[in-house]
């Protein structure tokens, strides 16, 4: 029996991106500018851009990255849980934009 399976990893990347941003994209009526300035008044004195992009890079998997994401800002000067959401949400899509292909 052949496969006809045409999966690559290219493809589940995306996949798992998709599935990792779901939930926040379909639950959330937050807009994007909602997240930027949740991220802005948080986070943005000492992270920007820079430290988004090095986020991306150490932690490609996006669901691995929301764990991340999520554990360190229950630590790091944490956020009440809404917040903690629009920020991830702010970082997930910057780093799915940053990386989507042109």
């Amino acid at each position: 029996m052949q496969s006809h399976c045409t999966c690559t990893i290219d493809n589940i990347t995306k996949l798992s991106l998709v599935l990792a941003l779901a939930p926040m994209m379909l639950t959330s009526t937050a807009t994007a500018n909602d997240r930027e300035a949740a991220f802005k008044a948080r986070c943005g004195e000492c992270h920007g851009p820079r430290d988004i992009q090095f986020w991306g890079r150490q932690r490609p998997d996006a669901a691995a990255r929301q764990v991340w994401l999520d554990q360190f800002l229950r630590r790091h000067y944490p956020p009440s849980e809404a917040e903690r959401d629009l920020i991830i949400g702010y970082i997930q899509v910057r780093i799915a934009g940053a990386t989507a292909p042109r």
